[in-house]
C-alpha cells in the first residue's frame, strides 16, 4: 500500500487486490479490519432502503474531513439528523426550482468559455481542473446562495485553492493513518497547518455569504427559495429551525459538494474527449444539430443531448467522484442472494465498497 501511495497508484493497487483475492476479502486499515465487497447484489443489500436501518456511515474514516465541512450536514450526518435535514431542504430541489437554475449555469459557462479562449492565447498550457473548479464554484454560489463571486474579493481563487490543498492534505494524512491517532492528528505537523488555514479561509467565505443574505445584500436567483433561504427559514415537524452551526455546516457542504465533485467530473470529461476523437466528434455533431448557430441551451434541450449524457455517465462510471466509502453494521445482517453467495455481517463490522473497482469489472463492462 505504501508503495502504491508513493507511486500515486492506489486504485491500481485496489484492482490488484481484487484480482488476487476475489470480489470478497478482508483487509486492514490501521486498527480496523474491513470486509471489501465487489458484488452488486451484496452492495444493494447494504445500501438499499430495505436495510437502511441496519447500517450507518462508518465513523472515523477520516476525522480530518470534519475540519473541512463539520459534522452537522447532509454529507456526513446520520440517522434522524440526516433525515430531518433532507426533508427540510427538499423544496430547494423541486423540479421548477432546478429548471430555473439553467440560465444561471449557461450564463456563467459562457463567461468561462470566453476566459478559456483568452487564456489559450496567453499560455502554452491551461490548468483545466482549476478553471472548471472555478466555474462550478461560481455556479453553486449563484444558484444556491444568490451570491456572485465577483462581489467578494478573490473569492474564487481563495476558496478553490483552499479546497484543493485541504483535500490533498487529507489524502496525505489518511493514507498514512495520521488522522486516526487522536493525539498525533492535532499536532501542527504533517499538513495539519494546511487544513487549519484552509478551514479558516472557507469558513470566512461562508460566513460572508450568510451575513449578506441576512442583511439583505443578496437574494435568490431561482424561481423559488434557494438553498440559503431554506437554511435560514425552514422548520422541521416540531417547528424547530436549523441552528446557526447547522446553517454554516450545511452551507459549507453545498459549497464543497456542489463544486469540487462536479469540477472533477468535468475535468475527466475533457480528458475522455481529448483522448477519444470519435467520441469528441459525436458530441460536437450532436451539439451542432441540437444547438445550431450557438443558440443558448435551455432546460428543454437537455433531454435531446443523448450522446453528451452518455459521455457524462460513462465518465462517472470510469472515474467516480466517490471511489471508496464504507458502512458500519448496526444489526447482524446477511447479504447476498440465496442462489448465489451469502455473507453474514456482524454488529460493528465495516463493509468497504470500491465503486472504482466495481465499475471496471470486465464481466459487467466488456
Amino acid at each position: 500500500m505504501n508503495r502504491a501511495i508513493r507511486n500515486d497508484s492506489v486504485m491500481d493497487y485496489r484492482m490488484e487486490l481484487i484480482q488476487k483475492h476475489g470480489n470478497i476479502f478482508l483487509f486492514g486499515f490501521g486498527p480496523k479490519i474491513l470486509v471489501a465487497i465487489n458484488e452488486p447484489d451484496m452492495i444493494a443489500d447494504v445500501l438499499g432502503r430495505s436495510h437502511a436501518q441496519d447500517y450507518t456511515k462508518a465513523s472515523g474514516f477520516s476525522s480530518d474531513f470534519n475540519l473541512l465541512i463539520g459534522t452537522h450536514n447532509l454529507l456526513v450526518s446520520k440517522g434522524y439528523e440526516h433525515e430531518r435535514a433532507r426533508k427540510m431542504l427538499n423544496p430547494a430541489f423541486h423540479f421548477v426550482n432546478l429548471q430555473s437554475m439553467v440560465p444561471i449555469m449557461t450564463n456563467h459557462t459562457a463567461k468561462a468559455i470566453d476566459e478559456l479562449i483568452t487564456l489559450s492565447t496567453q499560455k502554452e498550457f491551461v490548468d483545466l481542473r482549476t478553471e472548471l473548479n472555478n466555474l462550478t464554484l461560481t455556479i453553486i454560489s449563484s444558484s444556491a446562495f444568490g451570491k456572485g463571486l465577483e462581489t467578494i474579493a478573490n473569492a474564487k481563487d481563495i476558496v478553490c485553492r483552499a479546497f484543493t490543498k485541504q483535500l490533498e492534505a487529507i489524502q496525505y494524512r489518511s493514507f498514512r493513518l495520521i488522522d486516526r491517532i487522536p493525539i498525533i492528528n492535532r499536532l501542527p505537523f504533517w499538513h495539519r497547518r494546511i487544513l487549519d488555514k484552509g478551514s479558516r479561509e472557507v469558513s470566512n467565505f461562508v460566513d460572508q455569504i450568510i451575513a449578506d443574505r441576512r442583511q439583505g445584500r443578496s437574494t435568490s436567483q431561482c424561481s423559488g427559495d434557494d438553498i440559503l433561504d431554506l437554511l435560514l427559514s425552514a422548520v422541521d415537524e416540531e417547528g424547530k429551525s436549523f441552528s446557526d452551526q447547522e446553517i454554516k455546516e450545511q452551507a459549507l457542504t453545498f459549497v464543497f459538494a456542489g463544486h469540487e465533485t462536479t469540477g472533477n467530473l468535468m475535468t475527466w470529461v475533457m480528458y475522455v474527449l481529448m483522448t477519444n476523437e470519435q467520441v469528441w466528434r459525436a458530441c460536437r455533431e450532436e451539439i451542432d444539430r441540437i444547438l445550431p448557430d450557438g443558440i443558448e441551451p435551455t432546460y428543454e434541450h437537455l433531454n435531446e443531448l443523448v450522446v453528451c449524457e452518455a459521455v457524462l455517465n460513462e465518465t462517472l462510471r470510469l472515474y467516480p467522484p466517490a471511489p471508496l466509502f464504507a458502512r458500519q453494521c448496526l444489526r447482524e445482517h446477511t447479504i447476498g442472494s440465496e442462489d448465489h453467495r451469502q455473507l453474514r455481517i456482524p454488529v460493528g463490522g465495516t463493509v468497504a465498497i470500491n465503486t472504482y473497482v466495481l465499475h471496471r469489472r470486465a464481466d459487467f463492462w466488456a
